[in-house]
């Protein structure tokens, strides 16, 4: 197994006022730029009505997003992690430090997620097809699905064989790709907030995981490396 870093009090303080700093610059982004914008509304305007549309009177379409939209919920995101984790690090292909450190960056975001949401404080879409709660701006799911996509990704490199790791990078990437389109069907979501909910999840993993300690894959030559080279 490769050695971890230490998981020092510098480092996590490090983590925490990256991963904030992001947060609120994608508030302020949205609150001063985008939502402003009366660009970025037309276009906002014209995701809503065609996404509406595109699932009025089909009512097996409209239950097919519904389940999607439970299905690729925090809920459901951060579990999986923290599962395909757990058995990484049981099967030793990493470090018990390593899943821990992988589910606290996934909370992290989840946290931060819905922060970025009172702070801006934008409401949903009139039009939208289900009732939700709760802000619009960013979308949850998409920064959720952002956060646990990055995560999976960085999890399976550890994965011995090319066919599971590349698997797994398309499954996780397939999903990010049907949540964010869900959030647009529904009408629950702008396009804007789904495109800034995927930046903010996508920074706040990879900020994680650059600055937290654990090396996620084994080094070139331990015995628990992959064997073959094909990485995704």
């Amino acid at each position: 197994m490769p050695a971890d870093r230490p998981v020092t009090l510098l480092r996590v303080v490090s983590a925490v006022l990256l991963m904030v700093a992001t947060t609120l610059a994608v508030a302020a982004l949205g609150e001063w730029v985008l939502i402003p914008s009366s660009a970025v509304r037309e276009v906002d305007a014209w995701g809503v009505t065609h996404g509406v549309a595109a699932i009025a009177g089909h009512p097996r379409w409209h239950d097919a997003a519904v389940l999607w939209a439970l299905l690729s919920g925090p809920w459901f995101v951060y579990p999986v992690v923290a599962i395909l984790g757990g058995v990484l690090a049981v099967r030793r292909r990493i470090t018990a430090r390593a899943a821990v450190v992988t589910v606290a960056i996934g909370l992290a975001g989840w946290g931060l997620g819905v922060g970025c949401k009172l702070l801006v404080e934008r409401p949903r879409p009139i039009d939208a097809v289900v009732e939700v709660g709760g802000w619009s701006y960013p979308s949850g799911h998409a920064t959720n699905i952002a956060v646990g996509t990055v995560l999976v990704i960085a999890l399976v490199r550890a994965a011995r064989l090319a066919w599971i790791r590349w698997g797994a990078t398309l499954l996780a990437l397939a999903g990010a790709a049907l949540t964010a389109a869900d959030r647009i069907l529904l009408g629950v979501h702008n396009i804007s907030d789904v495109v800034m909910g995927l930046v903010l999840g996508a920074a706040i993993a990879l900020l994680g995981l650059a600055v937290l300690p654990s090396s996620l894959a084994p080094s070139p030559g331990s015995p628990t490396a992959p064997t073959d080279t094909a990485s995704p």
